[in-house]
């Protein structure tokens, strides 16, 4: 009963003064639809990154004269070898279905090609502890029916040793967008509790406690977040809908992908908003309505 005291009490608080609700969950808005902006791409970007990671840590080219039941059979015993977590064989065919899968709509440009240029090949992935060193590459060489091994990919290997400082640096700005919103819900609730003050100050007169006149503040701003988080998803969801395009980007990516709604995203606003609008609302509130300095 004392909560639905303290929720009712924040109801009747925030529609005696529809303006000030009005301000507070639009500028919410826009400070969870860039956190959600922010969430949304690095998802993304993290996600596509992923599937730039994936492939081949070592691929072996088999010679022109070796048969694909015999490519299967270096292929299993390649797959014996210590360190190596899986070996597949990839003929020139299915080599050629996946090449035209990665460009996308520029496959077209594959088209006149008089002869399927790739080779047939064993594509090993290692384990997480082995770095394809030199001298198994070069074990591999000297076996029968091993043309050529092609090792490290060494562009992705740079790429994920970057993605690893990007992912640390995202988070660290992502914890300064998160303190921006708090920051933002702290000054919203401020300003509640100086539109209000003659009413507290009576409050006060009359013996009531500080923690009984911060309940429906701390209530309010949790309302304001949450419907401030429906208004950012909407938003962002527009927003992606309207920007995301097949458009082909480099390495077989897509916009829409980078530019794909989560949807999760409207759920993770939601549970920001609820902390934020509780640490914003008690650094907001303060000892602002400690009732000696309220007199």
């Amino acid at each position: 009963m004392k909560r639905r005291g303290v929720v009712g009490r924040a109801l009747r608080q925030m529609g005696e003064d529809l303006w000030l609700q009005g301000v507070a969950i639009s500028t919410l808005a826009v400070a969870l639809a860039i956190m959600g902006a922010y969430l949304a791409l690095c998802l993304n970007l993290n996600q596509a990154a992923g599937r730039l990671l994936t492939g081949p840590t070592l691929l072996v080219v088999t010679d022109p004269q070796v048969r694909p039941e015999e490519g299967r059979v270096l292929a299993a015993e390649l797959a014996r070898l210590p360190g190596v977590a899986s070996a597949a064989y990839v003929d020139q065919q299915e080599a050629m279905i996946r090449f035209r899968r990665q460009l996308g709509p520029q496959a077209d440009l594959l088209d006149d090609l008089e002869t399927n240029p790739l080779p047939n090949a064993v594509e090993l992935v290692l384990t997480p502890d082995l770095a394809a060193p030199p001298e198994l590459a070069a074990y591999i060489k000297n076996m029968a029916g091993v043309s050529d091994v092609v090792t490290g990919r060494p562009w992705l290997q740079r790429l994920e040793r970057a993605l690893r400082a990007g992912g640390e640096l995202a988070v660290a700005l992502g914890i300064l967008l998160f303190l921006a919103v708090v920051l933002v819900t702290s000054n919203t609730v401020r300003l509640a509790v100086h539109v209000r003050r003659r009413e507290l100050e009576l409050m006060a007169l009359v013996g009531a406690g500080g923690g009984y006149m911060r309940g429906p503040f701390l209530v309010e701003a949790v309302l304001q977040g949450l419907a401030a988080a429906a208004l950012a998803s909407l938003l962002l969801w527009g927003l992606f809908v309207l920007l995301a395009a097949p458009d082909a980007l480099p390495w077989g990516l897509r916009l829409g992908q980078i530019l794909a709604f989560p949807p999760l995203l409207p759920g993770a606003l939601g549970g920001l908003a609820v902390v934020s609008g509780l640490m914003g609302g008690f650094l907001g509130v303060g000892r602002s309505l400690h009732p000696r300095e309220v007199l």
